[in-house]
């Protein structure tokens, strides 16, 4: 009993250097890449977003200027008036609406990109944690288990560094 007791512990160690050479791997090899595309891609999203706030501004702007206009046109003549407002409420409506639906349409699909991308990330991140995990484990002790305690040791490291699914 107390060589199966030094044994076991042999196998932790063994484990326990095995896991964490995986992870300095992935630390040194594939979080960088990540990392940098998800800050490459949030900084195109607010540049997606300061352009719409930029675009939503014009549009006040001309908004500002199209009623001082209907106040140059009031005091020249009510006839003239009429149909100048007319037509500047409707140009500025359709401005703000399109500018509107422009802004909403640019942060509804940079969201959608932002989850298409984290879900193909931890997609490719969990699947080279079952790959490495397996490689390391079938190296390490490959005449000493079973494929079915193989896949219960990955599954169990998975769901101890916390990999969503």
């Amino acid at each position: 009993m107390g060589h199966s007791v030094s044994l076991s512990w042999q196998m932790m160690l063994i484990e326990l250097i095995s896991v964490l050479m995986l992870f300095g791997f992935l630390r040194r090899y594939a979080f960088p890449p990540m990392i940098k595309a998800m800050r490459d891609r949030s900084r195109r999203i607010q540049h997606d977003i300061q352009t719409a706030e930029a675009t939503r501004l014009e549009a006040e702007a001309l908004k500002a200027s199209l009623e001082a206009e209907v106040k140059e046109f009031r005091r020249r003549a009510d006839e003239t008036l009429s149909r100048v407002v007319k037509e500047a409420q409707s140009e500025r409506r359709r401005i703000l609406d399109e500018s509107q639906r422009e802004s909403k349409r640019i942060l509804e699909e940079a969201e959608a990109e932002i989850a298409r991308e984290r879900k193909a990330m931890i997609a490719t991140v969990r699947q080279q944690v079952v790959d490495l995990s397996v490689e390391v484990a079938e190296r390490v002790i490959r005449e000493r288990m079973s494929q079915d305690i193989d896949r219960r040791l990955v599954s169990e490291f998975i769901e101890r560094i916390g990999v969503p699914q």
